[in-house]
């Protein structure tokens, strides 16, 4: 419904009531020229005629001042709707700043995350340098080896959109080119990858990357001996609603007759178990033409949301 301009209601105001004295005026002449001319007319007809007259003015004063007060209700009204919208849009200006100052503390805490792993890692490197057992050298060089596995996800979140989850894809590449440089094996060790592009959340994919690291440096360095040539697969699909599976196998030498004895009281597996504990997952070893650790798991996020492709 539209309504008339206060300025506009005052000039159509201003025009009934001329028109109401113009009328009066020529109904008074009227009396004048009928009473010369038909003297028959009574004062009661021009008494009614005034008395209409004034009705209809009535009516249109109050219906002149029902459109006045529609029209300050609606202003009234207007005026409360844009404060409303003036304060949401603040409001929305507020929540999006907030939301850019909590993106850029996350990334900035994954970055420098990255920054203090690399700096441990380059500390234990320096400290090798003074080392000559050989015993404790391995264990520098596996514990620089466990730091890159978590530097790699905080340097791929800071660097990322998405700050949330990481794309295990992208990631277990990564992974398995680094330590391919590391342990130079590109002409010895052939890698096969079957990743699915899997997005997990920090408290997931750093206990995968682990798992994967300590999995494929014991295949690397067990797994074939006397330069004995083979290969590595890595699995890591979903396997129903949201559980998903990850699998290490080689084709190496297996696992040895005292494995229960001896190798589950390892370090690396020690941490494969303990790290597959941490994720509620389900651990499973066996000799299969080689060594495969299967792990199943169920995936879990803080904070649920579709991801596009990046």
């Amino acid at each position: 419904m539209t309504f008339i301009p206060i300025l506009s209601i005052k000039k159509y105001f201003r025009a009934l009531c001329i028109m109401g004295l113009l009328l009066l005026g020529n109904t008074g002449m009227g009396q004048k020229n009928q009473n010369l001319l038909s003297p028959k007319i009574t004062a009661s007809e021009n008494d009614a005629q005034q008395t209409a007259l004034y009705q209809n003015i009535l009516v249109g004063f109050l219906f002149l001042l029902l459109l006045y007060s529609a029209f300050r209700l609606k202003k009234k009204k207007n005026e409360e709707i844009d404060i409303q919208r003036h304060q949401i849009l603040e409001l929305n200006e507020l929540n999006k700043k907030l939301l850019t100052e909590k993106e850029w503390l996350l990334r900035e805490i994954h970055h420098r995350v990255k920054n203090n792993l690399q700096i441990v890692i380059s500390l234990l490197n320096a400290q090798s340098a003074y080392l000559h057992n050989e015993d404790a050298l391995m264990a520098i060089k596996n514990s620089q080896h466990r730091m890159h596995a978590m530097s790699l996800i905080h340097q791929k979140l800071y660097q990322s959109d998405n700050l949330a989850n990481i794309n295990m894809d992208w990631y277990v590449h990564e992974l398995i080119n680094c330590m391919k440089d590391c342990f130079r094996t590109a002409e010895k060790i052939n890698f096969i990858l079957e990743v699915e592009k899997t997005y997990l959340d920090v408290a997931q994919a750093i206990p995968i990357g682990l798992i994967i690291n300590e999995a494929v440096s014991n295949a690397i360095k067990y797994a074939f001996p006397d330069d004995r040539k083979g290969k590595i697969s890595i699995v890591l699909k979903n396997i129903g609603e949201k559980n998903y599976k990850l699998q290490i196998s080689d084709n190496g030498i297996g696992l040895s007759k005292k494995f229960e004895n001896i190798e589950r009281n390892s370090l690396g597996m020690n941490l494969i178990i303990g790290l597959t504990d941490q994720i509620d997952g389900i651990f499973d070893i066996k000799n299969d033409q080689g060594l495969k650790i299967t792990i199943t798991f169920t995936r879990k996020t803080e904070f649920e949301e579709t991801i596009e492709n990046s």
